[in-house]
């Protein structure tokens, strides 16, 4: 069984999901779900969207607004830090997800994960900024400078690629979602539903 997390590093839900996965994170087989981060608007421009003229133009103001009350909601529910205000501007994300592309240990792309969400949705920091992001990875542990020299390579931007054309080829889906063994795991992020997957991952690699 393969399973695969799709999601966008500047999305509340995402945060939420990955929070809700995190929780598992004393399953051996949790820490074999592969990462993959996909920009939703790479449309995005440098200086960010402002997330309330984006969705009132979508859906109108009274659905942007709540939307962006779900989004809170749902992140108090998993005890998750959030700030409304750092919620209605959201950053580009191609350079971060290209620095968690540029880790080769899980453990690392799990914590620098861990860490842009927070960045973002706790403290409002834009993470498109190379020196923002540089501060984020070390404050995560890591080596921001060598991941930020890393991301130049064309190897990393190829797999960006390679992710950004994978998920397509799935039709549009509301971001984040599973793929489990080349399909989408249309489930809820119920709690005991990700439990159970990551069990029946467990015995499909015993059974290997």
């Amino acid at each position: 069984m393969k399973i695969e997390f799709v999601f966008d590093i500047v999305y509340p839900m995402s945060y939420v999901a990955f929070e809700k996965l995190k929780q598992h994170w004393n399953e051996p087989t949790a820490r074999k779900i592969e990462l993959l981060p996909v920009q939703v608007l790479p449309e995005i421009p440098e200086e960010g969207l402002d997330v309330i003229e984006y969705l009132t133009k979508r859906y109108g103001s009274a659905e942007a607004y709540r939307k962006l009350d779900m989004a809170k909601s749902a992140a108090y529910g998993e005890n998750i830090e959030v700030n409304l205000e750092h919620m209605r501007r959201m950053p580009n994300s191609q350079l971060a997800h290209q620095a968690i592309l540029a880790l080769d240990n899980t453990f690392d792309q799990y914590a620098l994960t861990q860490a842009i969400f927070h960045a973002i949705f706790a403290h409002g920091k834009d993470i498109s900024n190379p020196d923002v992001l540089r501060d984020v990875i070390e404050g995560a542990g890591l080596n921001g400078s060598k991941v930020l020299r890393s991301i130049q390579h064309k190897e990393i931007v190829d797999k960006q690629r390679d992710i950004t054309q994978y998920v397509q080829n799935f039709g549009k889906h509301p971001t984040p979602y599973y793929i489990v063994d080349g399909e989408i795991w249309d489930k809820t992020f119920d709690t005991l539903e990700l439990k159970q997957l990551i069990l029946d991952h467990a015995q499909s690699l015993a059974e290997t």
